[in-house]
């Protein structure tokens, strides 16, 4: 059922030309269950010296439904390079969400995390794991909810058709947990998380990619849990 509730939601976002208004109006009648929702972001990375690069994404997310909500993010890291395999990186994600039912909310997220590549083969997979520290502020009254989670994402990936240094064509998988360790849970509270995606290399320095996403996130403030149908677009860029 969720399969197929996923393929009618992309299927309709995209006979509709990504207009997420027009979208909006034929999902009305779906599950308080169902979160239909598209995200677009940007994504530079400069590298500083070889084994030192600043990255982040700027990007928009929203939920195409009655009673949803907008997401504003802007998140700056950096990534270095330990070894072949290792990389640690750390950064500071903020979030700023418009929302329809509840207050608006602004929440900052320090985070850390590292990454290890294994095996390294014909389909190299990436191990990551990431500490998350979450302030999340009711923008109406100013209280806060405070918390610290664990993150593990692993993501195989697969390359072909490359013509020249920088043009290609990957596809990626991945599935990712979140846990909880300690506080009180933000207005998004994933739990699990598993993506598909496509990406397309151009050139050294620009790729796009598209992902089709299945998420298991607890309600806003409510028992049970919700499904989240996302498509995302991202475009990365590099110098």
């Amino acid at each position: 059922m969720i399969k197929t509730r996923f393929a009618l939601t992309i299927g309709m976002v995209v006979l509709t030309g990504w207009s997420p208004m027009a979208a909006r109006g034929q999902l009305l009648d779906e599950s308080d269950d169902i979160s239909p929702q598209l995200w677009a972001d940007y994504n530079p990375s400069w590298q500083v010296r070889p084994n030192l690069e600043l990255y982040g994404d700027l990007g928009a997310r929203s939920e195409i439904q009655s009673g949803g909500w907008w997401r504003f993010v802007v998140r700056p890291s950096v990534r270095f390079q330990a070894s072949e395999r290792v990389r640690v990186s750390g950064g500071l994600g903020i979030f700023f969400t418009l929302n329809d039912v509840i207050a608006d909310r602004l929440e900052i997220r320090p985070w850390q995390g590292a990454s290890l590549t294994w095996p390294r083969g014909r389909v190299p997979i990436e191990h990551f794991v990431r500490l998350e520290e979450r302030f999340d502020f009711n923008l109406r009254n100013g209280n806060s909810l405070n918390s610290v989670r664990f993150r593990y994402r692993l993501r195989p990936s697969f390359d072909w058709g490359q013509v020249r240094p920088g043009r290609y064509w990957r596809l990626l998988a991945s599935g990712e947990i979140f846990y909880h360790i300690v506080g009180e849970p933000a207005q998004f509270d994933e739990e699990v998380r598993l993506t598909v995606g496509i990406e397309r290399g151009y050139r050294e320095g620009l790729r796009l990619r598209l992902d089709a996403t299945w998420q298991k996130e607890g309600r806003a403030f409510r028992e049970g849990t919700i499904d989240d149908l996302i498509l995302r677009v991202r475009v990365f860029t590099g110098w």
